[in-house]
C-alpha cells in the first residue's frame, strides 16, 4: 500500500506541475498577443506616416520638375 502512495502523490506533484505550466502558459500567450497587437499598431502607423511623405515627396519632385523646365526653357534661350 505504501508504494501506492507514493505513486499516487508522485503523479499528484508532476499533474500540478503540468496544471501550473499551462497556466503559464496561458498567461504568456495572452501578453505576447497583446504585445502583437501592440506591434501591429504601430507598423499601421508606420505605414500611414510613410505613405504620407511618400506623397508628399511625389508632389515635391512634380514641382521640381516643373522648375528644372522652366530653368532649361529659360538657358535654351
Amino acid at each position: 500500500m505504501e508504494d501506492k502512495d507514493k505513486i499516487i502523490e508522485e503523479l499528484e506533484k508532476k499533474l500540478h506541475q503540468e496544471i501550473m505550466v499551462k497556466k503559464s502558459e496561458v498567461i504568456l500567450n495572452k501578453e505576447l498577443l497583446e504585445k502583437i497587437q501592440v506591434q501591429n499598431t504601430h507598423i499601421r502607423t508606420l505605414e500611414e506616416i510613410a505613405e504620407k511623405y511618400l506623397n508628399e515627396i511625389g508632389k515635391l519632385k512634380v514641382t521640381l520638375n516643373k522648375i528644372n523646365e522652366m530653368t532649361s526653357d529659360v538657358n535654351s534661350k
